[in-house]
């Protein structure tokens, strides 16, 4: 009997993979798959440029179902990718912002968040009333202390001042140590920037008095500071080159400062120019002065203003006396 002589499989035949690869290479051949890969293609292509409006007015215009399901489909998914960017964008915008507004008072940070920058660098002149503060005997009350210490005394000073005048709808403008710089009426000017740069001042008084009888049941000695006020023309914008800072300057911003500079000499916590008393409607005033002031152009009338609740300006035994 003859033997059965079985044909020699090929390496290709015998490997599965190979077989495998060939019916792939069939299919891509083949026309509809080769279609459906272009729809696939244009899918995606439509799905990242087209508007979601368009998608849903070709899915109501499309008479056949499957083709308007997958075009509504569609138009959900892009909306879906629209508003997922839209919320990464505003998350980042608002990012920048709360970063900025820690260097920056909040009202700087969103008044240089809302001009654009051209406006910021060309700035603009308008009246405004500015006020100081400083705190007085300041080294004397540091020496005991550790450099942590004062950075911590400092950050509540500054907590306090600028609760004041934020309270009070002014701008703390910079903090220069234990001294702070505010301003009232940017960047739109009112008719009563003077009583609110009052009000703070008031308000300042009292928030050092209260911080005061705090220190003083832990045996520490009071926080006394001295305010000048004064109201004229500003420069409002932002100056520097590389590195810029929104500021206010001008002859009223460097009177305003001699005037809280010279309440160490008068008995008086708060001397106020007469520009600032005529601008405020309430209010107690004295002359205390009538001098040049440095940095001023002409002689000024100057007063002490009433900071106390009772409307009496205080003397120094008042203030010996609330130690």
């Amino acid at each position: 009997m003859s033997a059965m002589v079985l044909p020699e499989a090929s390496p290709a035949a015998a490997n599965p993979a190979c077989r495998l690869g060939r019916r792939r290479r069939r299919a891509g051949a083949d026309p509809a798959v080769r279609r459906n890969r272009v729809a696939a293609a244009w899918g995606h292509a439509l799905l990242a440029a087209a508007p979601a409006p368009l998608l849903m007015g070709l899915a109501s215009a499309t008479g056949s179902e499957p083709v308007t399901l997958g075009l509504a489909g569609l138009a959900l998914t892009s909306l879906a990718l629209q508003v997922r960017r839209l919320r990464s964008a505003a998350r980042i915008v608002t990012r920048h912002r709360d970063n900025l507004a820690r260097l920056a008072a909040p009202a700087v940070a969103r008044l240089v968040a809302e001009t654009d920058a051209v406006t910021l660098r060309a700035g603009w002149e308008q009246e405004a009333t500015v006020l100081f503060a400083d705190i007085r005997d300041f080294t004397r009350l540091c020496e005991t202390l550790s450099p942590g210490e004062v950075a911590a005394f400092l950050a509540e000073f500054r907590h306090r001042a600028a609760g004041a005048v934020e309270a009070a709808g002014g701008l703390v403008d910079k903090f220069v140590g234990d001294e702070v710089m505010a301003v009232f009426g940017i960047p739109h000017a009112g008719a009563d920037d003077t009583d609110r740069a009052v009000a703070a001042a008031r308000a300042l008084a009292a928030a050092m008095l209260a911080w005061s009888r705090g220190r003083a049941r832990a045996g520490l000695p009071p926080v006394r500071i001295g305010i000048g006020l004064h109201r004229g023309p500003v420069f409002v914008g932002a100056i520097g080159a590389e590195r810029v800072e929104f500021t206010v300057v001008g002859d009223t911003v460097n009177v305003a400062r001699r005037l809280e500079q010279m309440t160490r000499t008068t008995a008086c916590d708060c001397i106020a120019s007469e520009a600032v008393v005529r601008a405020a409607t309430s209010g107690e005033a004295r002359v205390v002065a009538v001098q040049p002031v440095r940095g001023a152009r002409a002689v000024l009338r100057l007063f002490a203003l009433a900071l106390a609740p009772s409307g009496r300006v205080p003397s120094p035994m008042d203030r010996d006396s609330s130690a």
